[in-house]
């Protein structure tokens, strides 16, 4: 087997060693012998020559003796569960006892932070046991919560890929489902939480659900994956695992080895560029929108800093000769060029200044959007799609519900707003969408769906108009800040009075909804409208900076902009039976409606390429996004797009076949809720052909010239010194 050629790691942060390494090193092995973890997994010698009190000292350069001790067997216990599975559960059969084993460990883990009084049987036990009474005392109630919560997400993961290779070893995920499946396992957003132990700091609460506080420890767990999957790639390939990044780039695209890994390295860099602008640009502004302390500030800082030292220290660990992935006699990876600006020597493998031509470009590449630029035309591919399309009856009825619908909402009577007009409305044909998405629905429910439908197109475009285009960043806030007070989770006596179309047609449509769901699905449409308003905020965002989202913040993005979680909580209203909670709740359950959301999305991207980039001078289309990354063709990127939609479609397949039926026999489902499970499915289906139907059948994102004109100011607006920030834009 050829060894691989590692790349230049773009990781501008050099590493330091914690001075207490000895006094870990120590304590190490005595614990290790004390846990009875060294057979049948590791010996002694391969246990020392990993070093895992050395991957401590360079991921806490600061940490005292004994917090530098507790991290160090804290991570002997994650790799001893890495390590131990894939040996002692290989058949279908034993998933059962898998499961039994790890959730028992949970029970070694009381949120009181006390000792759970149950007598270990096993060194993983023994060693959660003695790590929980060393770790929980002076703890919150919230973090230890949270620290259980990823340890369960971890063993999700690793029953997962267990299922997989029990079932078929050989399948190879996606690259979106890969990167999904990756966060969560090998440890690595546990490791960010065990972090703030080791600095001796609880993140603010109010914090933890923020975009910027998310996206850092997102872009941290993505960076470090995929960069241990270049590194650990031979090893993987030797033992024949199918799960990593390198072998699921090189299955996707049909490349070369060497080819796959520059493209794993790039998103790497770009993961990691991300990371830096979000620390740069969005922290600063959470921090005084959230009124957080002085204390505060800087607990967060640190935490940011701790992150750094923690990538920077684990690349160093990772590149050894001799250690946990490469052999004795490997070389070290080159320094990148130029080499007179590269430090050299012990503790440096990871000051990668970022110099060379691929960090450069992809840095460069994202702010060289110009606008209205004559784009080359687009070619729609073969697209696959192994569900018929079918219409519902009433489709003209509907159309005039339809009509009068938009009229309410006043879109057609503003003067100068330039959005849309009688011939556009024409085009679109909205009331098609939902007579091709929910075909047997009865018609007062039609009608409810596809105001919905016609809401979201409107807000889309009133968003474009009105503030993306002047670059309004306040007046974009203010704007969606208001439309949240449309969508109360509980039942208010009196909306806001709306003043702009969009308000109109929200606070019509939750007159009309709210009363005629369940309280937990309001609760849920509210909080999914919710996300997705506040994405429209990233979108202007970028827009105020010209600058083209990385590709797999995109991803993740593009599922809240197409208001992925409006929709699918729409469905379930649709099919109107009830899905047992623990269905809905379940890790197939969330990846299937996160299939369906990514291929709706990454399909709109296409059909809507030419109007949005061409004529709406918008970024934000995957096409765009993955040409950025790439650098390629349209024509390679298009196909390379619709190589995903194909995965994703695909994803969605292989779980309804595979995953829930699995999940109804472990959750002992009776016939009953098994038939309205097949029904909700069938209402996906359905859902996703009539998407697809709907966006090759009208005018939508063909005849776009009508929606090109720039909008005139809706009212006077203050002028002179002072005033730049006053585009409040609520008013029509």
């Amino acid at each position: 087997m050829a060894a691989i050629s590692m790349p230049d790691f773009y990781l501008p942060w050099p590493a330091r060693l914690n001075p207490h390494l000895e006094t870990a090193r120590a304590q190490s092995l005595l614990w290790v012998r004390e846990m009875d973890m060294l057979e049948p997994v590791w010996d002694e010698e391969r246990f020392t020559a990993m070093d895992f009190a050395l991957f401590a000292a360079w991921t806490h350069p600061d940490a005292s003796p004994d917090e530098l001790c507790l991290m160090s067997d804290w991570y002997v216990w994650g790799w001893y569960v890495d390590d131990y599975f894939p040996q002692a559960y290989t058949e279908a059969e034993q998933l059962g006892s898998a499961r039994e084993y790890l959730f028992r460990l949970l029970d070694f883990m009381p949120l009181d932070g006390s000792a759970s009084g149950l007598t270990p049987e096993n060194p993983l036990e023994r060693g959660l046991a003695d790590l929980w009474a060393r770790t929980a005392p002076g703890k919150s109630e919230p973090w230890l919560r949270r620290y259980v919560a990823v340890i369960q997400d971890m063993a999700e993961e690793a029953l997962r890929e267990l299922f997989n290779l029990a079932r078929d070893g050989s399948r190879v995920l996606d690259p979106i489902e890969y990167l999904e499946m990756r966060r969560s396992v090998g440890g690595i957003l546990w490791s960010a939480q065990l972090l703030e132990h080791a600095l001796g700091l609880e993140l603010p609460p109010r914090l933890l659900d923020q975009r910027p506080l998310e996206l850092l420890n997102a872009a941290f767990a993505d960076s470090q994956g995929l960069q241990n999957d270049i590194i650990s790639y031979e090893i993987d390939l030797a033992e024949g695992k199918v799960n990593n990044g390198v072998t699921v780039v090189e299955h996707f695209l049909g490349c070369e080895t060497g080819r796959a890994v520059e493209v794993v390295n790039d998103l790497v860099t770009d993961r990691l560029q991300q990371f830096d602008h979000t620390a740069a640009t969005e922290l600063p502004i959470v921090f005084e929108e959230q009124l957080l302390s002085p204390d505060e500030r800087a607990g967060v800082l640190r935490y940011v800093q701790g992150l750094k030292d923690w990538m920077a220290g684990n690349l160093e660990w990772a590149l050894r000769p001799g250690g946990r992935y490469l052999p004795a006699d490997s070389e070290p990876a080159p320094a990148p060029a130029p080499s007179f600006l590269t430090p050299s020597g012990l503790g440096t493998a990871a000051a990668r200044l970022g110099l060379g031509p691929a960090p450069l470009g992809l840095r460069a590449r994202s702010y060289l959007n110009a606008p209205r630029q004559e784009r080359e035309q687009l070619e729609l591919p073969d697209f696959y799609m192994p569900f018929e399309a079918r219409t519902h009856g009433e489709l003209e009825t509907a159309r005039e519900h339809g009509e009068a619908y938009i009229r309410r909402t006043g879109i057609l009577d503003v003067p100068g707003l330039g959005i849309w007009d009688e011939a556009s409305v024409q085009a679109a044909d909205f009331a098609l969408f939902g007579a091709l998405t929910h075909p047997d629905v009865p018609l007062e429910q039609l009608d409810l769906l596809n105001d919905w439908y016609t809401w979201g197109f409107l807000q889309d475009d009133y968003l474009l108009e009105v503030f993306k285009r002047r670059r309004d960043l306040a007046g974009a806030k203010a704007y969606l800040d208001r439309l949240e007070l449309f969508v109360p989770a509980e039942p208010v006596a009196v909306l806001p009075t709306p003043t702009n179309p969009s308000e109109q047609g929200l606070a019509d449509l939750w007159c009309r909804t709210a009363p005629a769901v369940g309280d937990e699905l309001r609760r849920k449409l509210s909080a999914s409208t919710v996300v997705h308003l506040r994405s429209g905020v990233w979108e202007v965002f970028n827009a105020l900076q010209n600058r083209t989202p990385e590709l797999i913040d995109y991803t993740e993005m593009r599922r809240q902009t197409l208001g992925a979680g409006v929709c699918a909580d729409l469905i379930h209203h649709a099919a109107g039976v009830a899905v047992p909670d623990a269905v809905m709740t379940s890790r197939p359950m969330r990846r299937l409606v996160t299939a369906v959301g990514d291929w709706a999305g990454w399909f709109n991207d296409v059909a809507s390429y030419q109007v949005e980039i061409e004529y709406e001078d918008d970024v934000h289309n995957g096409v765009y996004a993955l040409r950025r990354f790439t650098g390629g063709t349209l024509p390679d990127t298009v196909a390379a797009v619709n190589d995903l939609l194909t995965a994703r479609m695909k994803e969605f397949e292989h779980l309804t076949d595979s995953e829930l039926p699995a999940l109804y026999d472990e959750l002992e489902l009776g016939e009953q809720e098994r038939a309205g499970m097949a029904d909700y499915v069938r209402q996906l289906q359905e859902w996703l052909a009539g998407f697809h139907a709907w966006h090759l059948r009208t005018g939508r994102y063909t005849d776009f010239p009508v929606r090109t004109t720039l909008p005139a100011r809706l009212l006077p607006s203050p002028t002179g010194l002072g005033t730049s920030a006053a585009r409040i834009g609520l008013s029509a």
